[in-house]
């Protein structure tokens, strides 16, 4: 359904929505494939059981050449019509800026008929720590680099600290980015590993600009404690 909610950005926005399978072993390979019979847009890597950081690793080394704009989206969460829409054009209109950041809603029900939250649903619109929520220009992602290997979880985390510690331009927006599905496969259900991961990708963070005070993390208005409330509730 994830696929499915970027194919219906098109056709306003021309994308190479790149799949990467992490060792699938029900019908996900042959969805795809079907998929990508009738939508030429869609690429496949697989892998076997690298994890979540090594995926992201792969995406990034199989760009196109000519791709201008990244962002992500995980398998279990949903694009919002328009959300490209709305911010690539802030992009285009503007080459000194590096990313635009917006909102995620989290949600413990989506529709996928309409691929938005169930009528009446629990929900929280906030700003969140999420790569989804982020369009990011291809200049920005070659100066990044890659995804820390050595963290299993809060690699996006870590990803998007070394992004606001860089110095890059960004504009912070209101555009409705995801629609992040709260549910018991969440990896972040496992509470102690994510806490220990989260705790790891602050600290990295805490050491290079103590390394180097002239690094300033420089970020958007996260709202880590309501996002932590809805999850403990």
């Amino acid at each position: 359904m994830a696929i499915l909610s970027l194919l219906r950005q098109g056709p306003a926005v021309d994308l190479d929505i790149l799949i990467i399978d992490d060792g699938s072993t029900d019908s996900t390979p042959s969805v795809i494939n079907e998929l990508m019979h009738q939508h030429p847009q869609i690429r496949q890597i697989r892998q076997t059981n690298a994890g979540v950081t090594n995926a992201r690793n792969t995406g990034l080394r199989h760009l196109k050449p000519g791709t201008e704009f990244v962002t992500f989206l995980d398998s279990d969460d949903l694009s919002p019509a328009n959300r490209f829409v709305s911010d690539l054009p802030l992009l285009l209109a503007n080459t000194e800026l590096d990313l635009t950041y917006g909102k995620m809603m989290m949600v413990e029900c989506l529709d996928y008929s309409t691929f938005e939250p169930v009528e009446g649903t629990r929900r929280i619109d906030l700003v969140g720590i999420h790569l989804s929520a982020g369009i990011y220009r291809r200049r920005l992602i070659e100066r990044i680099g890659f995804f820390d290997v050595s963290l299993p979880q809060a690699e996006d985390t870590d990803y998007l600290l070394r992004i606001f510690e860089s110095g890059a331009k960004f504009l912070q927006t209101e555009t409705s980015c995801l629609y992040y599905l709260r549910h018991e496969g969440n990896m972040t259900n496992d509470t102690v590993l994510s806490a220990r991961c989260f705790a790891a990708a602050v600290f990295k963070s805490i050491c290079r600009r103590r390394a180097d005070p002239s690094i300033v993390l420089h970020k958007p208005n996260f709202d880590v404690k309501a996002l932590q409330a809805f999850i403990r509730t």
